[in-house]
């Protein structure tokens, strides 16, 4: 199979995890080649067996630049295969909504969605997890994507449950593309700025500007993807109505050496339980297989 694995990544989780994930093929059984859809271009589809696309959910939602992205696709001549990887801060339920505008979209131009997965990754909006939450959640996703790969790959369909009036709820949330676009004319940068224009050129959208004088302009273009504020080097950008959710720093995955305090310990407390008992199950049953298969083929 050679895949096309088209992604955006707003503050570097999802870049982390699709490229964790394109580890996994070895580039002649199965091939994968990934483009930034903030890039705008795309090699020939009709090259390709199948399509993927990677996002961050926004607001119960693929983020605009996704879905504008996905409008721009051609028809292909032949159906071909979707899959999607997704992420998000928490694994509720209500995010199985986020690829129902896209997977409508994409099915109108023959791709037919047969697997789709959301991975949970530290947020970069609402509130900071711990280094320990952090490292818990990427280890675990590192054991889940050669999972993902062996499903892809093997043509076994994997589908996420959608709840009632799901559609309904996505076309409501989908106010946050309007919503980002106006408080981003709200973001500010305070005194703490050193003017490195670091957060100008990392704008998925271009929607901050620098004059001549050294000031900032917010445009009507944002699409709240937290990159410029949370990668800021001096914290220094200012969020508008949004300021109290602020998430400033890369995280570094890496096991802390001392205990954290927990702030946030009972927010979604049994949804996270679930989330890792379930995938803990899987990757133990995954490795029984896997040495399964290899003690036969050594026997043969």
């Amino acid at each position: 199979m050679k895949a096309l694995l088209c992604y955006f990544s707003g503050t570097g989780n999802t870049k982390k995890v699709v490229s964790e994930f394109a580890n996994n093929f070895d580039g002649q059984t199965h091939s994968i080649d990934l483009v930034k859809i903030e890039e705008g271009t795309i090699p020939n589809l009709e090259d390709y067996d199948a399509l993927g696309i990677a996002y961050p959910i926004h607001a119960f939602n693929a983020p605009s630049i996704v879905v504008d992205f996905v409008k721009t696709l051609p028809k292909q001549q032949s159906t071909k295969k979707l899959f999607i990887i997704k992420t998000s801060g928490e694994p509720l339920a209500l995010n199985n909504i986020s690829s129902l505008k896209i997977t409508k979209l994409l099915k109108k131009r023959n791709f037919i969605l047969t697997n789709e997965y959301h991975l949970v990754m530290p947020y970069n909006m609402i509130f900071r997890h711990t280094d320990t939450m952090a490292y818990k959640m990427w280890q675990t996703a590192t054991k889940i994507l050669p999972i993902i790969y062996h499903e892809i790959t093997t043509n076994k369909p994997v589908k996420l449950k959608h709840i009632f009036l799901g559609s309904f709820l996505a076309w409501i949330f989908r106010i946050e593309f309007w919503g980002g676009r106006f408080n981003g004319k709200k973001y500010k940068v305070n005194a703490n700025c050193i003017h490195c224009g670091k957060c100008a050129k990392m704008c998925p959208v271009g929607n901050i500007k620098i004059d001549e004088s050294g000031n900032f302009h917010f445009g009507n273009k944002c699409i709240m993807c937290m990159r410029c504020s949370m990668l800021c080097p001096t914290n220094a950008i200012k969020i508008g109505w949004f300021e109290g959710w602020k998430v400033h720093g890369a995280y570094t995955f890496k096991k802390p050496e001392k205990p954290e305090e927990e702030r946030h310990k009972k927010y979604c407390k049994k949804s996270y339980e679930k989330y890792f008992a379930k995938w803990q199950q899987k990757i133990l049953e995954f490795d029984e297989e896997t040495k399964s298969k290899n003690k036969s083929n050594k026997t043969i």
